[in-house]
């Protein structure tokens, strides 16, 4: 009989385990503000609900910044209500956050077979598409083919007034509750254009849709193109044809 042995553990599919057993033990609550104002600004996991139906879990630095990003962004699309959604969270000690708890979820609700999760890896996280996505002229898929954004989004914390196309920019992509990328004065770069410092915008009311003022930088910009597409906005010096994204300005 040998003296030595391996001895291996599946910390994974212990963690997985007991983290589905303690999301059991939870209500769904909804997805709502005042939600959000209870939460604390811990570390943890959760799951997303969608009219009772689980279809995301996420792993965040802080749950209830992370909560509330979701809540601002499912806001700002067509063909769903943010009132269907509800959510579960548990706190988890940042010892454990190496184990990769989100993933160890995912795998563990896949193997179920039961199309559970079915907005993880489809677009729904926070990641910008990137001009990679854009310009290869790929169709849209997942959430933003399911659930566009609302370029027709109301932007009441602009008001009437003159700006420079680059504060109007700025406001305006602080505001929205999808991605407005637009070129900057280099590649990388968080150094405004020239262009969109020199420019002069009127807005002649309060709380315009979105569209209408991107359109309206457009056309203080000569070679600039305003572009929409499922699921975020653009604005670059091209003259380019997307195939599946809307002109704003100028016309096709």
């Amino acid at each position: 009989m040998p003296c030595f042995d391996r001895f291996e553990i599946d910390i994974i599919s212990a963690l997985s385990s007991q983290l589905v057993t303690a999301f059991e033990k939870l209500d769904v609550g909804p997805l709502t503000e005042a939600l959000l104002k209870s939460l604390e600004p811990r570390q943890g996991v959760y799951q997303l609900f969608h009219k009772g139906a689980l279809v995301y879990v996420g792993q965040a630095q802080s749950l209830k910044k992370r909560l509330g990003e979701h809540h601002e962004k499912i806001s700002g699309r067509k063909n769903i209500d943010v009132a269907d959604m509800g959510c579960k969270c548990l706190y988890v000690h940042p010892n454990w956050t190496a184990l990769a708890p989100e993933d160890a979820l995912i795998k563990y609700h896949r193997k179920l077979g039961k199309g559970t999760c079915p907005w993880n890896g489809n677009g729904f996280g926070p990641h910008d598409p990137g001009r990679e996505r854009e310009t290869t002229n790929k169709p849209t898929e997942g959430f933003d083919a399911l659930y566009p954004i609302r370029d027709d989004w109301p932007c009441s914390w602009i008001k009437a007034g003159e700006y420079t196309a680059y504060d109007l920019l700025k406001s305006l992509k602080g505001g929205l509750p999808y991605l407005l990328r637009f070129e900057t004065a280099a590649p990388k770069s968080q150094k405004a254009h020239p262009d969109h410092l020199s420019a002069k915008v009127k807005v002649a009311t309060d709380g315009m849709p979105a569209k209408e003022l991107l359109k309206l930088v457009a056309k203080k910009l000569p070679g600039w193109q305003a572009t929409a597409f499922p699921g975020h906005m653009i604005l670059y010096k091209e003259h380019r044809n997307y195939n599946h994204g809307k002109n704003i300005w100028p016309p096709n």
